[in-house]
């Protein structure tokens, strides 16, 4: 009797590893499915700067998701302004746009919190802002 219950256990087993591969394959597609995605922003947001007559981002210069750093936006405020939205934060550095880029908000949130001392709710305005 004993011998059958370590076989049911262990089929068990298997049939969770199985399950678990299923999802990896939905969790690629979807990851794909999010590359292309992004890909297609990517081309429509360089077209609407083009549109728009900036020139720093309507090129084939616009770099790619996997690229190290991201570009800042140029902003459509005259040289020495503040741009209103941000103006009461301070700058965010390159870390927390590179996390702002890679999507990951709550981390970029938590390193501008660290790096400031401000609260929640002005660190998420402040990335907010930035996205």
């Amino acid at each position: 009797m004993k011998a059958f219950t370590m076989i049911y256990f262990r089929r068990q087993h298997v049939g969770k590893w199985f399950g678990q591969a299923s999802e990896i394959e939905e969790l690629r597609a979807e990851n794909q499915r999010l590359k292309e995605q992004v890909a297609t922003l990517e081309a429509r947001l360089r077209a609407a700067y083009a549109d728009a007559g900036v020139a720093a981002l309507a090129g084939s210069s616009f770099p790619s998701p996997e690229a190290a750093v991201p570009q800042a936006s140029v902003p459509a405020f005259p040289a020495g302004a503040p741009n209103p939205t941000t103006a009461s934060f301070p700058e965010l550095s390159a870390a927390e746009l590179q996390m702002i880029a890679e999507g990951r908000v709550l981390n970029a949130i938590k390193a501008y919190r660290d790096r400031t001392g401000v609260d929640l709710k002005t660190a998420k305005a402040a990335i907010d802002a930035a996205r």
